[in-house]
């Protein structure tokens, strides 16, 4: 979920980070993140899955089916599927068989103890006259993973929607093909009077191979994601509650660092008076931010690193002298290097801002970061030995962006505050200077966000790909409003002429 990617984000405004001394104490917060889909965007999923398994025309054959049908092949055209939610984690997909041809090569039965063979029977959908089906699902958290449980097919009048066509011929018997026929229609009636739960036994195995293909609600992540961090001290974030009374799909999300717990009641819903997009949106928690910029500056993969990007520019130019009139005193600069620690994580406040006042038609989000105990020290390596020469404390930093969407793709962000207060101990610094480099240091990095966004890969479901469209704050979340979806061709298309061939009734 790379919009959970926020903090990692901001804590990017900076070199490198120092772990602090402890690791971070146990967390579980419930409902940490909100996924809400809308019904509409569920549809757009469901279809853009149909048509990449090879909807809406399915075409196939089977050489052997039973003991007596062999050589079945068929092609049917269907309707785009359409699910509508209930309030009780119940839903509903229809569908509509609006063409559908079925052939049997050979249907054998023996009459009077002589095998007789009938070839090129089978049934007809007329077009005119499409067959409904409607599938009753369940959705429900189960083992920390959202699950879609297809229960009961309903096919109304397919007795009177499928017409049984006639064999060509019949072979080893003498009796007219017209008595044969009287006498095996009952017997194939029957055979697809089961077409209920053949579909059914179809859906069932679809839904297995979506829960194991797809990762977004059937696994759970770990966060952050550095690989020196004890694995003991990543938070689990995983499915753990489904709300649908609000006529949409809301999944809650539990982060834990002791891993998923399964809890049967809905998460807390968002403030009713507060801004919410008209679609699906993602809710990320104040709290849950925080949690993960704690544990990143915990992760001791985050090692100490030598100045790089701007101040290294900052090293090599004349500049440095202004900033820190005390290297004047020191040979060369040429093994002088900068190194930022964080003692205390950064932490994050998401507020509302209202940039037109009470007149506003509608608030946007603010994220503010305060940084406190931030230093960045100043080393010099000489004989292979580093030695500290000066530290320059930040005694408080406040930086506060909107977020908003590019139209280049991806997430910008506008600076609104950026205030910072130094002291420094050991070399002489122009804390004031200092404060103001910090601050044009700061101003470029979100600056550049205008022309080079962040988060230019889109969140996947299935086949559908969610883009950010709408920022927000909604009490102590973070609310991104996802807009309208789109098919992503390269997935859409992946396997599609293998599913067409791949049969629909599957073996009896």
């Amino acid at each position: 979920m790379r919009s959970l990617y926020v903090a990692s984000l901001l804590l990017a405004w900076v070199p490198a980070i120092t772990p602090a001394a402890e690791p971070p104490a146990s967390f579980s917060e419930r409902a940490a993140v909100l996924l809400n889909v809308s019904e509409r965007d569920l549809n757009r999923i469901v279809v853009d899955s149909f048509h990449a398994n090879g909807g809406p025309r399915f075409e196939g054959q089977k050489e052997r089916v039973s003991a007596s049908v062999s050589g079945l092949r068929y092609h049917a055209l269907f309707s785009d599927p359409v699910i509508r939610l209930g309030k009780d984690g119940t839903a509903r997909l229809s569908l509509d068989i609006k063409d559908a041809k079925l052939r049997i090569g050979r249907l054998e039965r023996s009459i009077a103890g002589v095998q007789a063979r009938c070839e090129d029977a089978g049934l007809d959908v007329d077009p005119a006259r499409p067959l409904a089906v409607d599938v009753a699902l369940e959705l429900r958290i189960e083992n920390g993973a959202l699950r879609v449980i297809p229960k009961s097919v309903e096919i109304p009048e397919a007795g009177e929607r499928l017409r049984l066509v006639e064999p060509a011929r019949c072979m080893n018997t003498l009796l007219p093909r017209w008595f044969i026929w009287g006498l095996g229609e009952p017997y194939l009636r029957r055979s697809f009077g089961n077409l209920d739960e053949v579909i059914l036994k179809r859906a069932r195995a679809s839904a297995a191979r979506l829960e194991k293909k797809e990762s977004l609600l059937t696994k759970g992540w770990a966060f952050p994601k550095g690989r020196g961090l004890d694995p003991a001290a990543k938070l689990h974030l995983s499915p753990d509650t489904l709300d649908m009374s609000g006529g949409s799909l809301l999944v809650g999300l539990t982060a834990s660092s002791a891993g998923p717990a399964v809890r049967s009641t809905p998460p807390p819903r968002l403030d009713g008076a507060g801004t919410l997009p008209p679609g699906s949106y993602l809710g990320l928690s104040e709290s849950f931010v925080n949690e993960i910029a704690r544990r990143a500056a915990a992760d001791p993969s985050r090692s100490r690193g030598k100045s790089n990007g701007n101040f290294r520019r900052l090293r090599a130019s004349d500049a440095i002298y202004a900033l820190c009139p005390g290297l004047r005193s020191i040979d060369s600069k040429d093994n002088v290097y900068f190194e930022v620690a964080f003692p205390t994580a950064p932490r994050f406040e998401f507020r509302r801002f209202d940039e037109g006042g009470a007149a506003a038609s509608a608030s946007q989000a603010l994220i503010r970061v305060h940084l406190t105990g931030m230093e960045v020290h100043i080393r010099k390596i000489d004989g292979g030995k580093a030695t500290l020469l000066g530290t320059l404390h930040v005694d408080s930093g406040r930086m506060a962006v909107v977020p908003f969407a590019n139209v280049l793709g991806g997430i910008s962000f506008r600076i609104v505050e950026n205030e910072w207060r130094v002291s420094s101990v050991g070399l002489q610094f122009d804390e004031d200077l200092a404060a103001a480099t910090l601050q044009e240091l700061t101003f470029g990095k979100i600056f550049a966000t205008s022309y080079a966004p962040v988060l230019l890969r889109a969140l996947h479901l299935g086949g559908t790909e969610f883009l950010p469209q709408s920022f927000s704050v909604n009490g102590s979340y973070l609310v991104i409003g996802l807009g309208e979806p789109r098919s992503s061709p390269e997935r859409a298309s992946s396997g599609a002429a293998a599913k067409r061939t791949e049969t629909l009734l599957g073996s009896h």
